[in-house]
């Protein structure tokens, strides 16, 4: 009976935490939370290692190209970021120019 029991509550178990990243994973991702690794080179308003938001392209195609692929000295992200998340980042980028 207690191995009966023992095996309902790691099967539950199992059940609950793929639900719970299920559901995490099927919410957006934050443009916002992603923008804080690339706020160690941007700044919203000020040139630092990289430009500002305030003077990036605002063509969407450019931005989701850059962040993909890179230029001059930024590397890209391509492999490292999914489209979605791409995708909430030019978001955020474009929001705040």
């Amino acid at each position: 009976m207690t191995m009966i029991r023992s095996c309902t509550k790691v099967l539950f178990t199992s059940l609950l935490l793929g639900a719970v990243s299920m559901a995490s994973a099927s919410e957006p991702p934050s443009g916002q939370k992603l923008f804080k690794k690339c706020s160690i080179c941007h700044a919203i308003d000020k040139k630092k290692l990289g430009p500002s938001i305030k003077s990036m392209s605002s063509d969407e195609e450019v931005l989701r190209q850059v962040i993909t692929k890179g230029k001059n000295s930024m590397p890209g992200y391509e492999g490292k970021l999914t489209s979605v998340e791409i995708d909430a980042l030019v978001g955020y980028l474009l929001e705040n120019r």
